[in-house]
């Protein structure tokens, strides 16, 4: 999990008090951060100890400044988010865990790729909002109208791909819809699982189902009778999976 952000008493800032850093200098780059501790070494100037992971999400932190404009936080409200997505990975979440996990981080503060170990359970801040803006912030406070979501980088999906004779049809540009499939959609799917470093346990089936002009079951030989269905129709039919 990410390490813990002290301040000394020099600061004026106590445990569970929010400040804010100006990553530069007219003000439009802010981290919001919570005192999770307070330093009882004493120290003579005001001090305040971040994790170095901080400086991998945020670039624009330079260790070798040893002086931020910083900021306390009076009203809280006013960074408050809208909707917080985190990440799990090779882990279940039952409604039960996602629910504690969720109550934990109520009137808390985050911060972009921030891991989370509560109750056993870890999860990774992947994104957040806040309300009337379509863009992601980098950091913020959950409140208890906050909403939070959990997307699972090790889940088992299953994509099912239907087999039928329009596959084979152009669109207006061109390119068959199998093309599109394969080379489309399939290949923006794992190319987007392969940069998010997912590990999802993926089952692909193939279907289709062939009509027979039949005009009645006896048609069929007696094996694969068993194997022809009706429709609504009156059609027979047989499904075929790989």
């Amino acid at each position: 999990p990410s390490g813990p952000t002290t301040a000394s008493s020099r600061t004026g800032l106590a445990k569970g008090d929010l400040f804010v850093i100006n990553l530069n200098e007219n003000g439009t780059e802010k981290l919001l951060l919570e005192v999770d501790d307070e330093r009882q070494i004493q120290a003579v100037h005001p001090e305040i100890c971040i994790d170095e992971a901080i400086k991998k999400t945020f670039p624009s932190i330079n260790f070798l400044t040893n002086y931020y404009n910083v900021q306390q936080v009076n009203n809280k409200e006013h960074f408050a988010l809208y909707l917080v997505e985190m990440q799990v990975k090779e882990q279940y979440f039952s409604r039960g865990d996602m629910w504690r996990f969720t109550r934990k981080l109520v009137n808390t503060s985050v911060y972009l790729r921030k891991t989370l170990d509560i109750y056993g359970m870890r999860a990774t801040v992947y994104g957040l909002w806040v309300p009337d803006s379509p863009y992601r912030v980098s950091s913020g406070y959950i409140t208890k109208d906050t909403k939070i979501v959990f997307r699972s980088l090790s889940a088992c999906c299953s994509i099912f791909l239907q087999m039928s004779k329009e596959m084979w049809d152009f669109d207006h540009r061109g390119d068959t819809y199998y093309e599109k499939a394969v080379d489309g959609f399939l290949h923006d799917l794992f190319t987007r699982w392969k940069a998010m470093l997912c590990q999802h346990d993926v089952t692909m089936t193939l279907f289709s189902r062939v009509f027979y002009d039949a005009k009645s079951l006896d048609a069929f030989p007696q094996c694969l009778q068993q194997y022809i269905n009706t429709d609504h129709r009156g059609r027979f039919y047989e499904d075929f999976y790989r």
